[in-house]
């Protein structure tokens, strides 16, 4: 399938992993991610899995994931290791590179949105970044670049 890169933005939660609960709940109700059916991948025509679980009971769902927040399993501390199937925060120096700051606005995230898969160094590995309003933490962004 070759590399992709997805993200997703939720309102802000103090508790990241609750953030990313909500993101994987919303991004599987509303079918954006890759699925498989008969051994094949999917395209709108053929049905979609009818839960979380029955999605990652398909082998080759589990081999190449779905190329969404629905391959983030949990986050990762500040201070942890980034690790595959996880999301680590970006780093105050990334965020401040990336973005000029280290408290990003929706619109700072959406003008450097190209340049977040210039800095990502482990593929298949998810990261995240809180975005702010007013001075205020307001949504959470996850992303990830996938394969090539």
């Amino acid at each position: 399938m070759g590399g992709t890169e997805w993200d997703r933005v939720v309102p802000y939660n103090v508790d990241v992993s609750a953030a990313l609960t909500m993101a994987r709940v919303l991004t599987f109700r509303e079918g954006d991610y890759y699925w498989v059916h008969d051994g094949r991948w999917g395209f709108p025509e053929r049905p979609r899995p009818g839960s979380i679980h029955e999605l990652w009971a398909d082998p080759v769902v589990r081999e190449t994931g779905t190329h969404s927040v629905l391959d983030i399993w949990d986050v990762c501390g500040p201070d942890e290791e980034s690790r595959i199937a996880s999301a680590a925060p970006l780093t105050r120096e990334t965020a401040h590179r990336l973005f000029g700051t280290d408290r990003p606005t929706r619109d700072d995230y959406q003008r450097a949105k190209g340049s977040l898969w210039g800095v990502v160094e482990d593929r298949g590995h998810g990261y995240y970044v809180v975005l702010y309003r007013d001075g205020v933490p307001d949504e959470i962004s996850f992303f990830e670049v996938m394969g090539d």
